[in-house]
């Protein structure tokens, strides 16, 4: 998963880790996990937080290609108005931190004659 996706997600891990449903997360991510992936996360012995917090890690490893940031966003805005809220907070962080990426590459230069301030994109 991309960089700046994951920490959009670990901003969030410990309200995620305290409020996610992870079973339901999980059923509404059949696409992108595997059988055995699943299996793991269901297994009895785990806690709901041991379960959400492996569902995440297991999320956060997959490859960019799958889109697993975009798959959660999606699984927990279908599951319920708490998750949607969650959902909507991280990607709003996301947003945030991508922008402020894209924002720190623009850096003030020199005074035009007209005294006006110019800006450059940075590469």
């Amino acid at each position: 998963m991309d960089k700046l996706k994951q920490e959009a997600i670990k901003s969030h891990y410990a309200k995620l880790v305290e409020c996610m449903d992870p079973l339901r997360v999980m059923d509404h991510l059949a696409k992108l996990l595997s059988l055995e992936d699943m299996e793991l996360i269901r297994k009895s012995q785990f806690i709901s937080q041991e379960r959400t917090r492996e569902l995440i890690t297991i999320i956060l490893r997959k490859n960019e290609e799958l889109r697993p940031f975009e798959l959660l966003i999606k699984a927990l805005e279908e599951t319920d108005i708490n998750h949607e809220t969650m959902a909507n907070t991280i990607l709003n962080t996301y947003k945030h931190d991508n922008g402020a990426t894209l924002f720190e590459k623009v850096s003030k230069t020199l005074l035009s004659d007209t005294g006006e301030m110019k800006y450059a994109l940075q590469t």
